[in-house]
């Protein structure tokens, strides 16, 4: 991971990005001690009432399906994996901070609902694989492009510019901030990481989503990690109708496809994780579904 310029980290320091809500934070704290459980994890969500009321409501949503009413906080953490809920309570927390810029084409809630699409498709992909955390996939792929609105926000006419040349000519963004900036968003994103407290692997994943290239290096797990990371990146943008980068896209999952395992079994519970995530946070519908944009890439195919 390369280090990024004074300048930026001055910047990001300054940055409302870096102060996550005191709950979110002890929240996440105590998760870091094996030794804690439903108790000790309710005292800082049940202090604030909106983290609460959030929980709660991912608790009673179609995503996890429970016959009966979670009417508590311990009840609901008592249910559900501590790791799914520590990522619910950071992602809810991150998002809730970022700042909507106005910077040439970014629109923040395109760029909320791709992110949590794109770590629909690492989750779903990372079941088929026992020795991955699906989880950890879900979040690496969540926060991958997390530093673009703080860039948008503190550059907006170059960054600006950068967003427009990326949607018109399709150029990587990475590239094209490079070559601007000489550092690219996902350096910055895993500055940020880090600067939370979530370890190198994160960070790492994060820092290699745009640096890594698409050689076979085997499926070993640090490998096959970053791998999703970046085929998650290249998922087309929910309210787009074509999948500019569908070639790259499918060239490189045959590769690490999960033998026995269709594309269409990893689309459609890639869907149906982002359905079921979108619900919870009131989001738009998307023009298309993954699996959508994958009957088109067949149909193109034929013809």
């Amino acid at each position: 991971m390369k280090n990024i310029y004074p300048e930026l980290i001055e910047k990001i320091k300054t940055s409302s990005l870096l102060a996550l809500p005191q709950s979110a934070v002890n929240f996440l704290e105590l998760t870091k001690n094996p030794s804690n459980g439903p108790p000790e994890y309710a005292k800082p969500v049940s202090a604030d009432p909106g983290l609460a009321s959030q929980i709660l409501r991912f608790a009673n949503s179609s995503f996890f399906g429970f016959r009966h009413k979670i009417t508590t906080v311990q009840m609901a953490l008592s249910l559900i994996n501590v790791r799914t809920v520590k990522n619910f309570v950071l992602w809810n927390a991150v998002f809730a901070l970022l700042p909507n810029p106005k910077c040439g084409p970014f629109d923040l809630k395109v760029f909320v609902l791709d992110s949590l699409r794109r770590a629909s498709f690492a989750k779903a992909l990372g079941t088929y694989y026992p020795d991955l955390d699906s989880e950890e996939l879900f979040i690496a792929a969540l926060l991958q492009d997390i530093a673009i609105p703080l860039l948008a926000q503190r550059w907006p006419e170059e960054y600006g510019e950068i967003l427009t040349r990326h949607q018109e000519t399709g150029i990587c963004l990475s590239v094209l901030e490079e070559e601007t900036f000489g550092w690219n968003h996902a350096d910055t994103g895993a500055f940020l990481i880090k600067e939370w407290g979530f370890g190198e692997e994160l960070a790492s994943n994060i820092a290699a989503h745009h640096a890594m290239g698409f050689r076979n290096n085997g499926m070993e797990k640090p490998h096959l990690e970053k791998m999703i990371i970046r085929l998650s990146s290249l998922m087309p943008s929910c309210l787009e109708e074509e999948w500019i980068d569908s070639d790259r896209f499918f060239t490189t999952f045959a590769r690490i496809q999960v033998k026995g395992v269709t594309d269409v079994e990893v689309f459609k519970l890639a869907d149906q994780l982002f359905t079921d995530l979108r619900t919870v946070m009131q989001l738009e519908q998307p023009i298309s579904s993954i699996t959508s944009f994958h009957r088109q890439y067949l149909s193109s195919m034929i013809i």
